[in-house]
């Protein structure tokens, strides 16, 4: 097992219902991975489990070297203490914490060069010069963007994006998916999405 996320034999139920099978999925360190369904399918289920959110229920899921949940054992370790980054279709921004300060909310150790980063982070999402601009005064591809960098900013080994685009109206959708792409190859994540949007 060498980086990135393995999720090996994953079944969940909601009571009585069947919600997700048998699924394996492996994401490479800088890789994306996309699953791809209907809503209701399960994608979203399935990685909520993967990222900690709710118990694993059959299966096992690493991170790296580390397992992070064993159903047979009934190990489970909580989603701070994965080395993710959660990014959700509502984006969740703190609305009394400008741009900048909503990304720099996730760093932990406030050093230079993760301010830095964030600097560089902004120029590269076209985001400078809205960086002290409140969560209401962006738009929707401007929060997406912000709502990736905060996710971003601890340097997780995994990022999770449920529905990120789907938010954005068509013409927007594809220069923010590409802007997405650019700082997903850049920070060599392993990134699992899921969304309905062929």
């Amino acid at each position: 097992m060498s980086g990135g996320l393995h999720i090996s034999n994953l079944s969940h139920d909601f009571d009585d219902l069947a919600v997700v099978r048998g699924v394996s999925v492996f994401v490479a360190p800088g890789e994306v991975v996309c699953l791809l369904g209907p809503s209701g399918c399960g994608k979203t289920t399935l990685l909520r489990v993967a990222a900690g959110l709710e118990r694993l229920q059959r299966g096992h899921i690493h991170i790296g070297e580390t397992i992070v949940a064993d159903a047979a054992s009934g190990m489970h370790t909580p989603p701070e203490r994965r080395g993710i980054g959660l990014m959700f279709q509502d984006y969740a921004l703190f609305p009394h914490l400008n741009a900048r300060d909503n990304i720099r909310f996730g760093i932990g150790a406030d050093t230079r060069e993760r301010r830095q980063w964030i600097e560089n982070a902004l120029e590269i999402m076209d985001l400078r010069e809205r960086a002290n601009n409140f969560p209401h005064t962006l738009s929707g591809g401007q929060q997406q963007r912000v709502a990736l960098l905060r996710a971003l900013a601890p340097e997780p080994s995994v990022l999770f994006l449920d529905e990120p685009f789907s938010g954005l109206d068509v013409t927007r959708r594809a220069n923010v998916r590409q802007q997405t792409l650019a700082i997903l190859k850049e920070t060599g994540v392993a990134t699992l999405m899921v969304t309905h949007d062929l």
